[in-house]
């Protein structure tokens, strides 16, 4: 009887480390749904190209990752085509230690993904599922506005015809009107004011769960998609979360993009070191020095941005010999041939 309580006693302390060991690990279980993609990759939302993605491969419509998660957080799912460009559609989800289960579709049926397990996805998906039901209507509103030509102001879509035509004046009279806010009609700005709204929701579901890692990734979600932001009630956003989290690695990501929405004219910039054509690293500080200077931030896919460029080209020669520069930096990765093009 008493060998028999031990083989029980033996048998309960082998089940409780199994039990232990399957909740200290994700487990993904995938399966696609009508495409052949060869893999899924998963991609921090914060992350550059420079960044390695976590690629999964698919095999007869499934796919399966298992790893321990330190930290959770979101990851941005995309289909393995993406993996170079990271842009399209894709599905966000938490990894946390437990089993996940992802339905993933064709990219243009994207809306249709599930994701389920974890008490991560659950609570974001709660949050997202309210949120893009307010969209959705404001969606209907806005499309009825444009239809009706009550959405943008005459100038602007006058000046939006010269697109195709002349793409430098495009851009100036575009940029003139929108800093004189003579974008939108007195209802453009009643409808933008109502998606404002909805957006500020977000961010204040996050203010009342400062526990959460969800109102985490909201917060950086916010400050990386909006141009302006209350930096002050960010801030103190951010102290709460990191307070609760002190080791995560959203706590540094975070402070260096409130950081950069700090900047202001007549504020001291942030310096910063980068590879030139030839892998040298040049610091800011170093070319700027006792200059006027332009930072032209662009990409080889950037058409505007182009455009933008060539048109400091006479700028730049005509002011070289006084003190002016032009720093141009480009977010390409590896193959750099057409950054010289």
């Amino acid at each position: 009887m008493k060998f028999s309580n031990q083989l029980v006693l033996l048998f309960t302390a082998l089940l409780l480390i199994n039990c232990s060991k399957k909740e200290d690990v994700c487990h993904i279980h995938g399966t696609v749904v009508d495409t052949d993609t060869e893999s899924v990759i998963l991609v921090r939302p914060y992350e550059d190209l420079t960044e390695p993605a976590i690629e999964i491969p698919a095999i007869d419509g499934k796919f399966e990752y298992t790893a321990h998660i330190e930290n959770p957080e979101s990851y941005q799912l995309f289909l393995g085509k993406a993996k170079e460009t990271r842009t399209g559609q894709f599905t966000l989800i938490f990894l946390e230690n437990t089993d996940i289960n992802i339905t993933v579709h064709s990219e243009e049926n994207f809306d249709k993904n599930t994701v389920e397990g974890g008490q991560l996805n659950k609570e974001y998906k709660t949050i997202n599922d309210e949120y893009n039901t307010k969209l959705k209507s404001l969606n209907q509103e806005e499309t009825k506005l444009k239809e009706e030509g009550n959405y943008r102001t005459k100038a602007f879509l006058d000046a939006d015809k010269l697109m195709s035509t002349d793409k430098n004046t495009w851009l100036k009279k575009l940029d003139s009107l929108r800093r004189l806010n003579q974008e939108y009609t007195p209802e453009g700005k009643a409808f933008n004011e109502k998606v404002s709204k909805v957006i500020e929701s977000r961010i204040k579901w996050a203010e009342n769960n400062p526990s959460s890692i969800v109102s985490y990734y909201l917060l950086l979600e916010n400050v990386i998609n909006q141009d302006i932001i209350d930096v002050n009630k960010t801030y103190k956003l951010y102290e709460k979360l990191s307070n609760n989290f002190p080791n995560h690695p959203y706590n540094e990501v975070a402070l260096n993009l409130i950081k950069g929405k700090s900047i202001k004219a007549g504020k001291k910039f942030i310096d910063f070191t980068a590879p030139d054509l030839n892998g040298n690293p040049i610091t800011l500080s170093t070319q700027i020095e006792g200059k006027v200077a332009l930072l032209d931030l662009w990409a080889t896919w950037c058409a505007p941005c182009i455009a933008k460029s060539k048109t400091m080209v006479p700028v730049y020669n005509d002011y070289k010999d006084k003190g002016f520069t032009v720093i141009g930096v480009a977010r390409e990765k590896d193959n750099t041939k057409r950054l010289t093009e």
